[in-house]
């Protein structure tokens, strides 16, 4: 039993420790090569990209039925050495993907034939938008087709793999741009062109791993199930609906932007959501560090440690999420300053931190969501997301037609809406999938905010006396936030059990004896 769970706490230390570093190198390479990208090509150019990616995102609705418990199904008949079973479900998938990939390049074609019908695109970028939009497309429908091959570093716990190839993906991707850049004339379609490339890599690997770490697991015609494509369209069509809420409540933001205001709005929007952007990024990436584990748990109905667990990561999750929101209240400012000269950065600041209102409570209640997916119960909170994401898009278009709000409006209701949906349901719906009381995660939730309160106070008024002007002294005072907020959460917001956990999982990072590596 120990050294299972020196190995649970070893996959979670590696896991996330490769998940923040990887977020490090991929968003700072992602800062670094943004105000040169917006300088060249123009902040309503730049916009472009985001609304391109929002425009697959709208597409992948399609997929997400078929794939979204796939790694929930394989893992759990792994799990039970059924290797059968498993490749029935890998092999169902991939060619499901095959199929529904076929639909998607029809309608990408549509869409791109009539894309200046169905958005505002300024005459002077108008084939360069359409050649962006053309690789981005072609690159998603790609990364359906072969996305079973991910699931691997998933089932075996391994996660950490795939967080070293995004940092190879990263560098190689500013690589290719910055020599674009510097040898032919400034396009934005660029950043398409790099995330095809970036996107086949990952392919290539994710297929290596799957055939390396699961040798067992294949792709075979005769494998093949319509019983099972349907246990897993109905399993994970409330994934579907879910995704649709979500893009409801703040996936049109980059779009009514773009046909109700103006593409430079849609650009400064497009901006604002970097830092926020990244923080989802970071909590989605370092709360799937957790799942597998708590896949494991459920499937041998060990529900009071996997109670432990969630409410660990939750408080976990609570101080590595706020982290960076911390960062950016105190020197938001001063950082958009620096970053992106050309614009206002107190506008970016205020439109980032109402995009980050509900991060600060949702940091830790996202572990809340990986119940949902490993009990198999998605129903009523798809439909909550999506009455939400109906209410956000309602009274979006109310406030910019009665109000002069603007792009804060369109900012700002998706925040509150989530916050709300959040406290009155997510929570007390997680506890009652695990037939625990409506109010067991509550206190998990409360920390952070007051996390955040007890952090920012002190650190903001340090910041008064710290230098202005430089990245150097940014970097310094973003350290120094960052160290007074890390002694806050571990000896404040942790309590002894808290610590001890984090410990273990510190020195389970530096076992004496090393395993086998790929």
């Amino acid at each position: 039993m120990k050294n299972k769970e020196l190995s649970d706490k070893q996959g979670i230390a590696v896991n996330l420790v490769a998940s923040f570093v990887t977020y490090i190198v991929t968003y700072g390479i992602s800062l670094f090569l943004s105000p040169y990208i917006v300088k060249t090509v123009g902040v309503d150019a730049y916009g472009f990209v985001n609304l391109a990616n929002s425009f697959i995102s709208y597409a992948s609705l399609i997929t997400i039925a078929l794939n979204a418990l796939a790694g929930r199904f394989v893992t759990i008949k792994i799990r039970n050495n059924d290797y059968e079973g498993a490749n029935k479900y890998f092999t169902s998938v991939f060619l499901g993907n095959l199929f529904l990939s076929s639909i998607l390049f029809v309608l990408a074609i549509v869409v791109w034939i009539f894309l200046e019908k169905l958005i505002n695109i300024p005459d002077n970028i108008f084939w360069d938008v359409k050649i962006l939009f053309a690789a981005l497309f072609l690159n998603s429908i790609l990364c359906t087709i072969c996305s079973v091959f991910g699931l691997s570093t998933f089932v075996t716990n391994k996660l950490y793999l795939s967080s070293l190839r995004t940092i190879e993906s990263s560098i190689l991707r500013a690589v290719v741009l910055l020599v674009l850049f510097a040898f032919c004339p400034a396009k934005v379609f660029y950043i398409g062109i790099t995330t095809l490339i970036t996107g086949l890599y990952a392919i290539i690997y994710n297929i290596y791993y799957t055939y390396k770490l699961i040798p067992k697991l294949k792709i075979n015609k005769k494998y093949f199930d319509i019983k099972v494509v349907w246990e897993l369209v109905f399993s994970g069509v409330w994934n579907l609906v879910n995704r649709l809420g979500q893009i409801l409540s703040d996936g049109l933001d980059l779009l009514i932007t773009n046909l109700f205001i103006d593409a430079i709005s849609m650009g400064v929007l497009s901006l604002s959501k970097t830092i926020p952007g990244i923080v989802t990024s970071i909590v989605g990436t370092m709360v799937a560090s957790f799942s597998p584990n708590f896949t494991y748990l459920y499937a041998e109905n060990k529900i009071d440690e996997l109670k432990k667990a969630i409410k660990q990561s939750m408080k976990i999750m609570g101080i590595i999420c706020n982290l960076p929101i911390i960062v950016l209240i105190v020197c938001g400012e001063r950082f958009f300053l620096l970053w992106q000269p050309t614009q206002d950065a107190k506008q970016l600041q205020i439109l980032s931190i109402i995009a980050v209102g509900c991060l600060i409570f949702s940091g830790g209640i996202n572990c809340i969501y990986n119940i949902f997916t490993v009990v198999n119960k998605l129903k009523l909170n798809a439909l909550v997301v999506v009455g939400c994401g109906l209410l956000n898009t309602g009274i979006v278009f109310l406030l910019l037609k009665t109000t002069n709000l603007g792009i804060y409006a369109i900012a700002g209701v998706s925040s509150v809406i989530g916050i709300i949906r959040n406290l009155a349901f997510t929570a007390p719906y997680g506890a009652k999938c695990l037939n625990l009381k409506w109010y067991t995660f509550y206190a998990d939730i409360a920390k952070p905010v007051i996390y955040v309160i007890i952090s920012a106070i002190p650190s903001y008024f340090i910041n008064k006396y710290i230098p202005t002007g430089t990245w150097l002294w940014l970097i310094v005072t973003a350290i120094v936030v960052v160290f007074i907020s890390a002694i806050i959460g571990y000896f404040v917001i942790f309590n002894k059990n808290d610590r001890n956990f984090v410990n273990g999982i510190i020195k389970a990072k530096l076992p004496k004896k090393r395993g086998n590596s790929i």
